[in-house]
């Protein structure tokens, strides 16, 4: 039986220090069955010793993954010399790069190129078994998540679940990435797979908000109730379906309360970060633009309030065509309540709905184009 190979997928430059004279590198290898994405912080100097460095610590990588600690027969290199020489390029490239930026102080153009793919090539890549493809297409993927590439990312993933179409990392993956492209009804079925090949609260939990996104909160529910029964922490289930309840209007501080009791500073990062204010049912949402929203805020000015709503503070909707801005009077309660219940900000918000006259307290959708005012 041949003894198999370490395969170095990519490397590229993350970062580097003028001051400390180093670099980061980001890279990525498989062996075996192993898939590792790792970083390097290396010491400027003579390409030789940067390249006997970085390959010494892609042996400490694998060595980690030992259960002694370290491996009996330390493998080759794939494609050692040509490896080997395309790495030297590299760093000649970017010492090269990073001295003539230090000079400029970071003005120069950049020369060089800051990353290798070491199976671009057809002739390196032919020369690849299917299982190293495979490493190969998710790496690529995953290298363009990085970057936001995310249309490109599925192109690179769907690569690799031709060779595992169950893998646990392709589905989650391509999931995420249709996902992040608003492509929910597509992110589906890789959910699905995700979860029967890694039930946990992760996937079981990115399964449940792709559910809400698709507006099928029955669903989502049914997940969210398995996970209280299946998991010990019900922090994120309580989370799940306090959103499905605000979503259709329903009760849902009840479960935000009940995770405050055991896990309030997790509940407060939570509603900072990932508390979605908009609401499924359009038709009943009172719709007031800046004017209005000020005055039920107690703002002295509609600007100090689009001010906020352009840094993203409060629940707000924009126009980018018409210069406009739109705010929905049943998320800024629901906002207010959030931040002064559990205490978000240091600032205490109150409601004035005395300063409103009774048309504007009953604005809906159906006059949306009359509630919005250039900001």
């Amino acid at each position: 039986m041949e003894d198999q190979k370490l395969y170095l997928l990519s490397i590229y430059l993350k970062k580097w220090s003028y001051g400390d004279n180093k670099l980061t590198v980001n890279y990525s290898f498989s062996y075996g069955d192993k898939y590792q994405r790792k970083h390097k912080e290396l010491r400027l100097g003579k390409t030789t010793k940067m390249l006997s460095d970085f390959i010494e610590q892609l042996y400490k990588d694998l060595d980690g993954h030992e259960k002694n600690g370290k491996l009996k027969n330390r493998p080759g290199l794939f494609n050692d010399g040509e490896t080997r020489k395309k790495l030297n390029t590299f760093f000649q490239k970017v010492t090269k790069e990073f001295s003539q930026n230090k000079k400029s102080r970071g003005k120069s153009r950049m020369i060089s190129a800051r990353s290798v793919d070491f199976y671009y090539s057809d002739k390196d890549y032919g020369q690849l078994d299917d299982a190293t493809k495979f490493f190969v297409h998710i790496n690529r993927g995953l290298n363009k998540i990085d970057g936001d590439l995310w249309t490109n990312a599925i192109t690179d993933l769907k690569q690799a679940q031709k060779y595992k179409p169950d893998d646990v990392l392709v589905n989650k993956y391509l999931a995420l990435a249709h996902n992040k492209l608003g492509q929910h009804a597509k992110a589906l079925p890789f959910l699905k797979s995700y979860v029967k090949s890694d039930e946990n609260v992760e996937s079981l939990n990115t399964l449940a908000s792709a559910y809400i996104s698709l507006q099928q909160f029955d669903e989502a529910d049914e997940i969210y109730k398995q996970i209280s029964d299946q998991f010990e922490d019900k922090s994120i289930a309580l989370f799940g379906r306090a959103k499905i309840a605000y979503k259709q209007g329903k009760k849902y501080i009840d479960f935000l309360n009940e995770i405050s009791k055991s896990n309030r500073t997790w509940l407060v990062d939570k509603l900072k970060k990932k508390w979605e204010y908009t609401l499924a049912d359009e038709e009943n949402q009172t719709n007031w633009n800046a004017s209005i929203a000020a005055r039920y805020l107690g703002f002295d000015r509609p600007y100090d309030l689009t001010r906020k709503a352009f840094n993203k503070e409060i629940p707000s909707y924009f126009n980018a065509e018409k210069g406009t801005v739109r705010f929905v009077k049943e998320e800024i309660d629901c906002w207010v309540k959030l931040h002064n219940t559990f205490n978000l900000t240091t600032e205490n918000y109150k409601i004035f709905p005395g300063k409103l006259t009774a048309e504007e307290k009953g604005k809906k959708r159906k006059k949306k184009q009359s509630a919005e005012i250039t900001s």
